[in-house]
């Protein structure tokens, strides 16, 4: 049986495929908890810690909501709401304490319940800064395994927004077939024939946009670069 792409994968859940859906959410707990981490500062356990109860709940959320036909990385929009519902939970969590105090505690503790809701704001605003700059470190690192720079980027990158859609499909394409990204990933280089047989893109068009190509598969192939997606000036 060959192997399912992503969107393939989520369709089939979205149709009611349990044993897919079930298998595609198990595959994921490494990438759940991940999130959960960057986002909780702690270590945390499966069965133990509500927060990766709520993640594994929204991460199954993400599959029903994804709409891969706005472009997106379902791997972004799921880290996205696993945030949001995690963020709630916190909130919720911190209401709860208040609320659970006499009147006269609750009082005295209102202004601090603000307070604290505002450091959090400003505590998950720096986080994003710090893992933002993590994040780009990281890329660099593997953007260099295939001779690319951060500097090249702004110099390949396609001027007119045809030229970027048309390359922005093409990297789309790469990312839905396993065996295209992982020659990729193995070789360094563009499976160029594979591509042009599959989008009827030209190869010498592929051979210009070799590095912007790279540059945008890497990023919507990989969960941890998705915030990066201002590198490669993607509009969607």
């Amino acid at each position: 049986m060959p192997e399912l792409t992503i969107q393939q994968t989520l369709l089939l859940a979205k149709e009611g495929n349990e044993l897919i859906r079930e298998e595609f959410i198990q595959n994921h707990k490494p990438f759940i908890m991940k999130i959960c981490f960057n986002i909780c500062k702690r270590y945390l356990t499966w069965g133990h810690d509500d927060e990766l109860s709520i993640a594994l709940v929204a991460f199954n959320e993400a599959i029903d909501s994804f709409k891969p036909n706005d472009g997106a990385s379902f791997y972004g929009f799921a880290k996205t709401v696993i945030t949001r519902r995690l963020i709630d939970y916190f909130r919720k969590e911190s209401k709860h304490q208040v609320l659970s105090l006499t009147p006269l505690e609750a009082d005295k503790n209102d202004l601090y319940d603000y307070d604290s809701a505002s450091s959090f704001e400003l505590y998950k605003e720096e986080e994003q800064k710090n893992d933002f700059a993590e994040t780009t470190k990281n890329y660099t690192i593997v953007l260099a395994e295939y001779g690319i720079t951060l500097e090249d980027l702004v110099e390949v990158s396609p001027k007119h927004r045809d030229s970027k859609s048309t390359l922005w499909r093409v990297a789309q394409e790469l990312c839905e077939h396993p065996n295209l990204l992982k020659h990729l990933t193995k070789t360094k280089l563009l499976p160029l024939k594979e591509l042009e047989l599959l989008t009827g893109v030209k190869r010498k068009v592929l051979e210009r946009g070799r590095k912007y190509l790279i540059a945008t598969v890497l990023i919507l192939s990989d969960p941890e670069f998705v915030s990066l997606k201002s590198f490669t000036q993607i509009d969607q």
